[in-house]
């Protein structure tokens, strides 16, 4: 009789553990569209000038250009990793295409640009899977590196503007849809799939899962974890180039803030910062719901501050959700 008793609580304890866990396995991954919701319907009622056009239009275009950095990001955490040198990328990158407003020559920016990302992918890659450095340590080391290439590339001046034809890129519209957004999207689009039906998708959420079992079955765990910082690289090359044209102009901030924004969002969108697991949908979601945030604030006319404050209540609520549902899954 106490056996059965003994079976039973032990069953209805089991039970509870995994309903818990699909419950925070469910806020995890859809808390982003759930608050993205919510705060579109505290703008209705606090803030009806965010509706506007003009304001719309700006909060797609900032998204896209997030949301591409953010791209990059998710690719890293899934293989349990991260890049903080994103954001002097994307403002080298931005340097560099300033140049080229004066001399013309596409070809040499096209070969800059492609260096930049083979050197910062390259170099971030080589130090966490050839030295073994954390991914943190590896990757704010190189944002530091980066960053005086570029002063000394510039010789310490801080402005340029953008040449006419990236302004058309990043202010333009396609049908009605602002070319970044619509960037954005396809690169969205390859990335899903890729992730989704590709062999180096599988072995990207194995070895973020567990790399000594991944190197166990044969995957290229160097291999994959290097590729990982090739593409946030890619990734923050083209936002910064897209966010020069959106902006117009280059200067020593324009990507500042962008490496903990894209790894909030992409945590906020339920990818996990232990790695294996999330996908580019759910960190679309948070990068979205990032931006919206920090427009309303704008639009409600508070402080700067503020933004930095909701941005950083926003991060860890995600991650107190993510360690909550690690802690169900174990029990």
């Amino acid at each position: 009789m106490s056996e059965s008793i003994a079976l039973d609580r032990a069953a209805a304890s089991s039970r509870a553990t995994t309903l818990r866990a699909r419950v925070l396995d469910w806020l995890s991954q859809y808390a982003a569209f759930g608050a993205i919701v919510v705060t579109l319907l505290v703008a209705a009622v606090m803030a009806p000038a965010f509706f506007s056009p003009g304001n719309i239009r700006a909060v797609l275009i900032q998204t896209a250009i997030l949301g591409i950095v953010v791209l990059g990001q998710t690719v890293a955490l899934i293989a349990r990793g991260l890049d903080m040198s994103v954001s002097a990328t994307m403002t080298f990158a931005a340097v560099l295409v300033g140049e080229s407003a004066s001399s013309g020559n596409f070809g040499l920016l096209a070969a800059q640009l492609a260096i930049l990302v083979v050197c910062v992918g390259l170099a971030n890659g080589l130090l966490v899977t050839w030295r073994q450095v954390p991914p943190f340590v590896a990757t704010f080391a190189l944002l530091i590196v980066v960053d005086g290439a570029r002063l000394a590339y510039t010789h310490g001046q801080s402005a340029n503007s953008a040449p006419e034809w990236l302004a058309q890129i990043g202010s333009g519209s396609l049908a009605g849809v602002p070319i970044p957004v619509l960037i954005w999207l396809a690169l969205l689009a390859i990335l899903f799939v890729a992730l989704a039906l590709t062999s180096w998708g599988r072995w990207l959420y194995a070895v973020g899962s567990n790399r000594e079992s991944a190197r166990h079955a044969g995957i290229p765990v160097n291999a994959v974890v290097m590729s990982t910082f090739f593409v946030t690289a890619l990734a923050a090359m083209g936002a910064g180039v897209l966010q020069a044209g959106y902006v117009g102009y280059i200067d020593n901030t324009l990507g500042a803030n962008y490496g903990l924004n894209s790894m909030a969002a992409a945590i906020i969108g339920g990818v996990a910062f232990t790695g294996g697991r999330g996908g580019v949908i759910g960190s679309a979601m948070g990068a979205l719901l990032l931006t919206i945030l920090v427009n309303l604030l704008v639009v409600m006319g508070l402080d700067l501050f503020w933004q930095r404050i909701v941005q950083g209540a926003v991060l860890v609520i995600a991650v107190v959700i993510q360690g909550l549902r690690s802690r169900a899954e174990q029990s």
